[in-house]
């Protein structure tokens, strides 16, 4: 579960009201909050109405101390935190320096934390983030890149989120789609990959069941491949995003007292604080058909990403590709990864199986776990948003084909110390 910070309640004892409202919005319950204390919870962004400077100024001194004397994440931040950690966000503090597309993510050292920080547009009160970031700062898994702060704009429009920067990672796309080498990958094993599965599904059940949030960002890019070993581990990056952005549903109440989605969506409800319009949020490929067509991200269409996710993991395809059929017009077929699964899964025999995983495998895996997941995968892209499982079937399917996955690589495995030849001498 998520920690409370109770240490923060003791910091501002002896501060000014202000303060203390803030503090009680961090440790309360979300449930529990009142408006008036939700207002004034984010004083980073916020403008105090005072009756003097002399308050204002007080405020602000009260806000400093208390901000400097937190030992632990994540921190309130200010824009100008932000600035002056990324050199006014300059070229030289992105995240990949010679990417242009990169200008939205920098790396940087908060309070001697190397940190990667993202921007992305706020679509709620901005006053409202800190008691959000005060329940998401707090909660912990070993597969999922810790939310170290967050700050707003001067203008109240961009949010900046800070992330732990995970040391010698890579993209999990580019594991599996390096184009300087197709035809190599360091996740060559069975094992690996199933390992790699694992975690992300253990990260988006705490992200649905125990944070009590929608991911919405979910990818074979937003995940993190981590470790030299030969089981690498993975971290799935962006959480909470989309919930201190304000990119989720309206959450009320109904004549019973239990959270109620605005929209339709029938995987719970999320808050979504901003009246602006929505717009579509997602990648291409790893959206659910509901997103596409406009609704609210729930956690039926996380488990649509995450289907998607486990299909690559199998296959080592993008999600959809695009390949030139006629030069002449310009002519190009589109080929969804979703429907060569399903393809492979129907022919059954196993040799559909066999033809559509990752052939860079070299065959060295168990057909009948191969065919197990991959069908899994395909409840999960499941068109009617309900016929999706839940995260916590999906984590006990996905851990028990882990756990056989070991047991076969134990059997089976060929060590690696030594060399076999089989040529004539």
């Amino acid at each position: 579960m998520c920690k409370s910070k109770s240490a923060i309640a003791t910091a501002t004892s002896t501060s000014s009201s202000a303060m203390a409202a803030a503090a009680a919005a961090a440790s309360t319950p979300r449930h529990h909050r009142s408006p008036r204390t939700m207002a004034t919870s984010f004083p980073a962004v916020s403008s105090y109405s005072t009756s003097s400077s002399t308050t204002a100024s007080s405020s602000a001194a009260s806000l400093a101390a208390l901000r400097d004397s937190l030992p632990e994440l994540p921190l309130l931040l200010t824009f100008h935190d932000l600035a002056a950690a990324t050199a006014n966000f300059s070229a030289a503090h992105r995240l990949v320096p010679a990417a242009p597309s990169s200008s939205n993510s920098f790396r940087c050292a908060l309070r001697g934390h190397p940190a990667a920080v993202f921007r992305r547009p706020l679509r709620r009160d901005a006053r409202d983030v800190a008691a959000r970031l005060a329940v998401l700062g707090h909660c912990h898994h070993a597969a999922i890149a810790r939310l170290l702060g967050a700050a707003a704009s001067p203008d109240r429009t961009t949010l900046f989120l800070a992330y732990e920067l995970v040391p010698d990672a890579s993209p999990l796309s580019v594991l599996l789609r390096n184009p300087k080498n197709p035809s190599f990958t360091p996740l060559a094993s069975w094992h690996s990959r199933l390992q790699l599965a694992a975690d992300v599904c253990d990260a988006l059940y705490y992200v649905h069941l125990q944070a009590d949030t929608i991911h919405n960002r979910l990818s074979a890019s937003s995940v993190l491949v981590c470790g030299d070993g030969p089981l690498p581990r993975a971290k799935i990056t962006h959480f909470g995003a989309a919930d201190l952005a304000g990119e989720l549903p309206i959450e009320h109440k109904d004549d019973d007292g239990e959270s109620k989605a605005s929209s339709s969506s029938s995987s719970g409800g999320h808050r979504r604080t901003s009246s602006r319009g929505r717009r579509i949020e997602g990648t291409r490929g790893y959206m659910a058909p509901e997103l596409v067509a406009g609704g609210p991200p729930s956690r039926r269409s996380d488990v649509f990403a995450l289907g998607v996710v486990l299909l690559e993991l199998v296959s080592g395809q993008e999600p959809v590709r695009y390949e030139l059929v006629n030069r002449g017009t310009g002519e190009y077929e589109r080929t969804s990864l979703i429907d060569t699964a399903a393809a492979a899964v129907a022919e059954g025999g196993g040799e559909g199986m066999r033809q559509w995983v990752d052939r860079r495998l070299r065959d060295s895996f168990p057909i009948d776990a191969a065919e197990s997941l991959t069908t899994l995968a395909l409840r999960c892209v499941a068109k009617d948003p309900l016929a999706r499982p839940d995260m916590a079937w999906v984590a006990a399917q996905v851990s028990k084909i882990f756990l056989e996955a070991q047991e076969w690589a134990a059997k089976f495995n060929v060590p690696t110390d030594i060399s076999i030849s089989i040529a004539p001498r």
